[in-house]
């Protein structure tokens, strides 16, 4: 076991440089390095309260797979992407907003897989 230690660390490591990675090419740009918001696009301090909830994580794994409408235009969807990859950034999310919850699973994301249009997106 302590010879798997170092390998299983450096694979932790990996996966936060990946998520940050992640975040840096899909959301960073308009939702800031620190989900702080670059206008006109909104931040995202107030999906804090969404992660405390059953219905709210539902909400937000739909925003990311298939996109929103809203004031500031239209959000695109990142369906093409992994379920790993959305859990990794949703966790990403989480940690940017300190916010409390059960880190969100692949299996999560798969659940939700399906055909909606970003007007069929409805908050919680």
């Amino acid at each position: 076991m302590k010879r798997l230690l170092p390998f299983l660390l450096l694979g932790f490591s990996a996966l936060a440089q990946g998520a940050e990675g992640l975040w840096a090419r899909y959301c960073a740009q308009c939702h800031g390095e620190k989900a702080q918001g670059v206008r006109p696009y909104p931040g995202l301090g107030e999906a804090a309260s969404l992660l405390a909830t059953p219905e709210g994580r539902r909400y937000l794994i739909l925003v990311v797979l298939y996109g929103k409408k809203g004031a500031s235009g239209l959000m695109p969807g990142f369906a093409q992407l992994k379920d790993e990859e959305l859990a990794a950034l949703l966790n990403h999310l989480m940690a940017l907003l300190k916010a409390k919850g059960e880190p969100f699973k692949p299996e999560e994301i798969k659940k939700e897989r399906g055909h909606l249009a970003p007007d069929q997106i409805k908050r919680p």
